[in-house]
């Protein structure tokens, strides 16, 4: 598994900006093991063939791969792992003020929203949950600064002896 990968054409950043396949990345979030699309479904509560729909969008797109397959019964099964640790947008792909752009952003902004929300409600072991969000006045290096800053501190962490994975998420944006 590659530590990110970068999107950079409408096809892929649409393919992932869908609230059902966000929460199939997300599955691997709270799993780290290679999952099928038979587990994927029971743990999402659907039906495996609308499960593995979305599992092929993401396979084709290059954001899940198959890391091993298994015979049952007759059966090939499939495990899947996400391609990368990170998924981030390239950040100029010159198709910023397509109107399909702009609906493609904010669907994936609703959905990190209704992922965030889920997270904040439901009960934690340990207890960390911390979700920030307000209005801030930045000039355009200032928030510049802000993402690199950002970036550079999560660049390297990496599943090392004594960590726990945590989700994250970033979206600035001027009002």
């Amino acid at each position: 598994m590659k530590k990110e990968k970068i999107l950079s054409t409408l096809e892929e950043i649409k393919v992932i900006s869908d609230p059902f396949r966000f929460k199939i990345l997300v599955l691997f979030n709270r799993d780290s093991d290679a999952l099928t699309v038979k587990q994927m479904s029971v743990k999402l509560n659907e039906v495996p063939s609308k499960v593995h729909y979305h599992v092929k969008e993401l396979e084709r797109i290059g954001i899940l791969e198959i890391v091993e397959t298994k015979e049952k019964g007759g059966i090939m099964e499939k495990y899947y792992l996400p391609t990368a640790e990170v998924f981030k947008i390239k950040k100029d792909i010159g198709i910023q003020d397509e109107p399909e752009y702009k609906q493609v952003s904010e669907n994936i902004i609703l959905t990190m929203h209704e992922d965030f929300t889920e997270a904040m409600n439901q009960k934690n072991n340990d207890g960390m949950r911390q979700l920030n969000y307000g209005m801030t006045y930045l000039t355009d290096e200032e928030a510049e600064k802000l993402g690199e800053l950002i970036a550079e501190f999560m660049k390297d962490k990496n599943v090392r002896e004594n960590t726990k994975p945590y989700m994250f998420g970033y979206a600035l944006f001027r009002k």
